[in-house]
């Protein structure tokens, strides 16, 4: 194969692309099968970089409870740039399969060429089969690049409880979140019965990160916190580890409501138990719980969005997302929430990570962090950042071509992404993204449009959902000051806008043809119905964004049919969006229902995505002046900034695609999470 590509941009002239790190392909496979109630592993092979190995210590307890236990391992001390795992697990009928890992899955910063190290693990879960995945933390070095896909293909009768974590870093040599990316998407299918239609996600839970100089937006109230994790449970067998979760959620948000009196405080108090409380008094430092449940029905039941009772056959995916000042504290709380899975397994997952039963912090890690913050060499400066951009800017058109497209690796190893093969040509740093699309040139009509679009007085019903923020200062995670807020907000909108984005363009995309009298093509109609079904099952496990989605776009299609009543079919066509979702019960989400407004508005699909991020920023301060946490002068100035950055990131996430949406984090001076 050639070693190397030419791209010719119309300008500048040809960029030579060289790469010269082959990527290393690991593979593992692992059957579990169940014979006469003992779980046995059928099969078990893997290839270098990846390792499998069967565990001998407590494959007794293991055995006797009909249970089997897997680590998953390396040749090395972690994955490196390039590196790329491919595990492939099928859990038959009745079986029962415990995957860990050896240790934290550490991963060394990249090389010149920017090449992401890459897991992907496909597991099929039969009727009656447990898979329980409960790894250590995703530990990214400093200048690290990470993306990971898992997906779960699940019988009606199977269970699974899945655990996604990524940690800061190395915090103690001051390298706290400086990884150049990170990017997990995990995804809940339902197995299609014979003959019937593709598996389609259930459930997707998805962030992408982008590290940086600075602390990340989830460090609320003055509070560092280095550990992110997502758990998945669905199935009958997952039921009680969720029930400790909402527990946990419970319990930790009792204790910081505090002695305030008042309906929030009464309603958690009747929801916590004892059990749970002794866990979170255990803790070392500040965890927040949220959890949230993805209806699996293809048809819920009661309309209006909200995701009312499931339907027969549903698969129920209950998804919680924790924050966690000390990955101590996550080793506890995993092991509460997993304990009832020991008669099943023989052991409680992560009962080995606990050895005391009090945690303690080291005097010592305050101050090496201490130290290695004030080694730690200052960010670039404003004429390093001038370089950078002036590096990018010639290649954006180059960059534009290329996008989509790859090239083999020496050796046939692998392809890699010419866009991030010409960045790494041109010296950019490993990880950066595209430079964001040229500023659009609008007609009058065009940019009155958009304004009308935008504008407060459009009756779309953003104002009711304040992105979190309300949440936030009644569980006194905010903070005080202004400052707090325009982090929150930065937090919020980024992610909101890096999610939302890519459907509210897509969306318009497809309806950027004129629509004639007769409506709509068929095709037309499923790759709307397939957007839209797609961002309810990455919405579905947070309930309030997901109702305040649906009640947006429900209005959207009553605006638009308003707005556009003197043309006919395009009238008519916003009336049949409302009536028109994915589902007949449930009314289409505010983003697909944009893009296509957007589409009859004669604005391309660049418009829909800066939307999205000035009406989040404007949504969610105007909660904040609504609430007296900021003053009506000060909100100005934030949405002016916040709105301006979100709009630049929702551009380029529109760019990666459908695919590829995930909330996200800016890079910024202090990065940014939701």
């Amino acid at each position: 194969p050639p070693r190397w590509c030419c791209v010719s941009p119309p300008s500048p002239p040809k960029v030579l692309l060289t790469t010269y790190m082959a990527a290393r392909r690991g593979l593992g496979r692992i059957t579990a099968a169940c014979e006469a109630g003992v779980t046995r592993l059928t099969r078990v092979a893997h290839r270098a970089p990846c390792r499998l190995l069967p565990m001998a210590d407590g494959a007794a307890a293991a055995a006797g409870a009909g249970a089997a236990h897997c680590a998953i391992g390396g040749y090395g001390g972690g994955l490196l740039g390039g590196d790329v795992v491919e595990l492939e697990v099928e859990v038959e009928a009745g079986a029962a399969l415990l995957l860990t890992t050896q240790a934290s899955t550490k991963v060394y910063r990249t090389k010149r060429d920017g090449i992401a190290a890459t897991q992907s693990l496909n597991a099929t879960v039969d009727d009656g089969g447990l898979l329980v995945l409960a790894p250590d933390p995703v530990v990214p070095y400093e200048s690290a690049a990470y993306e990971q896909r898992q997906r779960f293909m699940l019988s009606p009768a199977a269970s699974l409880v899945a655990v996604d974590w990524v940690g800061a870093g190395r915090v103690s040599r001051g390298e706290r979140w400086a990884f150049s990316h990170f990017a997990s998407r995990n995804e809940v299918l339902r197995r299609p019965e014979a003959g019937a239609a593709p598996a389609k996600a259930v459930a997707v839970d998805a962030m992408r990160l982008s590290g940086g100089a600075g602390l990340l937006g989830l460090d609320l109230g003055r509070v560092e916190y280095d550990t992110v994790v997502s758990v998945l449970c669905s199935g009958e067998e997952a039921a009680p580890v969720a029930e400790r979760l909402r527990m946990l959620s419970s319990a930790l948000a009792h204790r910081r409501v505090g002695q305030r009196p008042g309906v929030l405080r009464a309603a958690l108090a009747e929801e916590v138990s004892e059990p749970a409380a002794a866990a979170a008094r255990a803790l070392l430092g500040n965890v927040v719980v949220g959890v949230g449940v993805a209806q699996g029905s293809a048809a819920p039941k009661g309309g209006g969005g909200s995701g009312g009772g499931a339907g027969a056959g549903a698969l129920d995916v209950v998804i919680a997302r924790l924050a966690a000042e000390h990955a101590e504290d996550v080793f506890r709380l995993l092991h509460f929430a997993m304990a009832p899975l020991a008669p099943r397994l023989g052991a409680s997952p992560y009962s080995l990570r606990i050895h005391a039963d009090v945690a303690a912090l080291c005097p010592i890690k305050a101050g090496a962090a201490a130290a290695a913050a004030a080694a730690a060499p200052p960010p670039p400066t404003t004429e390093a950042a001038r370089a950078t951009s002036s590096l990018a800017a010639p290649l954006a058109p180059a960059l534009s071509i290329a996008r989509g497209l790859s090239i083999r690796a020496p050796g046939g190893n692998g392809w890699v992404p010419v866009q991030r093969a010409i960045s790494a040509a041109a010296g950019l740093p490993p990880g950066e993204e595209a430079p964001p699309p040229p500023p659009l040139a609008l007609s009058p009509r065009q940019r009155a449009r958009m304004a009308h679009l935008s504008d407060a007085t459009l009756p779309t019903g953003g104002f009711a959902h304040s992105g979190g923020l309300e949440a936030a200062s009644q569980l006194g995670l905010l903070g005080g000051g202004d400052e707090a807020v325009r982090r929150f907000t930065r937090a919020a909108t980024h992610s909101t806008a890096t999610l939302l984005a890519p459907f509210a363009a897509g969306a318009c995309s497809l309806f950027s043809s004129p629509v004639g009298k007769e409506g709509p093509s068929p095709a037309q109609w499923r790759e709307w119905e397939a957007l839209d079904t797609a961002l309810h099952a990455q919405l579905s496990a947070n309930g309030p964004a997901r109702r305040a989605s649906a009640e947006q776009g429900r209005a959207l299609s009553r605006v638009g049919a308003v707005w556009l009543r003197q043309e006919a079919a395009a009238r008519d066509l916003c009336a049949a969006f409302g009536d028109r979702g994915a589902n007949p019960n449930r009314a289409p989400h505010g983003a697909t229902m944009l893009g296509a407004l957007c589409a009859l508005l004669g604005l391309p699909p660049q418009v829909a995505a800066e939307v999205i991020a000035y009406t989040t920023a404007r949504d969610v301060l105007s909660a904040a002046v609504r609430l007296n946490l900021v003053g009506p002068l000060a909100a100005v100035e934030m949405q002016a900034d916040v709105a301006e950055e979100a709009a630049a990131a929702a551009a380029v996430a529109a760019q990666r695609g459908v695919a590829n949406a995930a909330s996200s984090v800016a890079k910024r001076g202090a990065a940014t999470h939701r």
